[in-house]
C-alpha cells in the first residue's frame, strides 16, 4: 500500500510539475498576442489582453511596456506615464542577465517623452528625448517627438527643423510627415502641408489621424 501511495503521489507531482512549466509559455503567448495586436492598431484589444497577461505574470516588463504603449495610444497619457516610470524602476532594480531585452533604455525615454508630453511635462519630456537621443543617435523616431515638442509649444519653424532631420533619418517614418505637414500648415505653408499630408496617407493609409490629414488637405485645395 505505502509502495501505491508513494508512486500516486510521485506521478501527482510530476503532473503538477509539468503543469507548472507549461504556464510560461501560455503567459508568453498572450504576451506575444497582446504586442500583434498593438503593432496591428488594435490598442483596445491588446489593452485586455496585455493586462490579463500581467495577471498572471507581474513581473512581465515586456507586457507592462506595450500595455503602456496601448493605454497612450487610447489617450491616457497620465496611466501610461505611470506604467513606463514602473517599467524603468523595473530594469534598473534586474541585474544585467535577468533585465528585460525589451524594452532597451532608448525605447523606455522615448516612451516617457511620449507620454509626457501629453501631460505637458515639457522640460522632463525634453531630458527623456535627450537620453533617447544619446542612446541612439540615428533614431527618427526621436526627431519626430522633438518636433512633437514644438509643435505643441506653436513653435512651428523650430518644429519643422526636427522634423526635416527625421525624414532625413528615415524616410519611410508617416508621423515625421503628419507632424511636419502640421507644422506647415500652422505656419501657413499650405503647399508643403499637402505634400507631407499625402505622404503620410501613402504611408500610413489606415493611421487614426488619417482623417484629419485628409480634413486638412481638402481645406487646403
Amino acid at each position: 500500500m505505502n509502495k501505491r501511495r508513494a508512486c500516486r503521489s510521485i506521478m501527482i507531482l510530476s503532473i503538477a510539475l509539468s503543469l507548472t512549466a507549461f504556464i510560461p509559455d501560455q503567459v508568453l503567448a498572450q504576451t506575444d498576442k497582446g504586442i500583434e495586436l498593438y503593432n496591428s492598431g488594435h490598442c483596445a484589444e491588446a489593452e485586455k489582453v496585455l493586462r490579463e497577461a500581467l495577471k498572471a505574470d507581474p513581473g512581465d516588463v515586456r507586457a507592462e511596456f506595450y500595455l503602456g504603449l496601448a493605454v497612450l495610444l487610447q489617450g491616457n497619457p497620465v496611466e501610461a506615464l505611470d506604467i513606463f516610470q514602473k517599467v524603468k524602476k523595473s530594469q534598473e532594480r534586474a541585474s544585467q542577465r535577468s533585465r528585460s531585452y525589451v524594452p532597451n533604455e532608448h525605447q523606455i525615454h522615448l516612451a516617457l517623452a511620449r507620454a509626457r508630453l501629453g501631460v505637458k511635462q515639457y522640460d522632463e519630456a525634453w531630458k527623456d528625448l535627450e537620453y533617447a537621443r544619446i542612446e541612439n543617435p540615428e533614431s527618427s523616431d526621436v526627431y519626430v517627438y522633438r518636433g512633437v515638442f514644438y509643435y505643441q509649444q506653436e513653435k512651428y519653424g523650430q518644429a519643422v527643423k526636427e522634423l526635416e532631420k527625421a525624414i532625413k533619418l528615415d524616410e519611410k517614418n508617416p508621423y515625421a510627415y503628419y507632424y511636419a505637414g502640421l507644422a506647415y500648415y500652422k505656419s501657413g505653408n499650405g503647399e508643403k502641408a499637402i505634400n507631407d499630408l499625402k505622404m503620410f496617407l501613402e504611408l500610413a493609409p489606415d493611421a487614426p489621424e488619417a482623417p484629419n490629414a485628409e480634413k486638412i488637405i481638402d481645406s487646403l485645395c
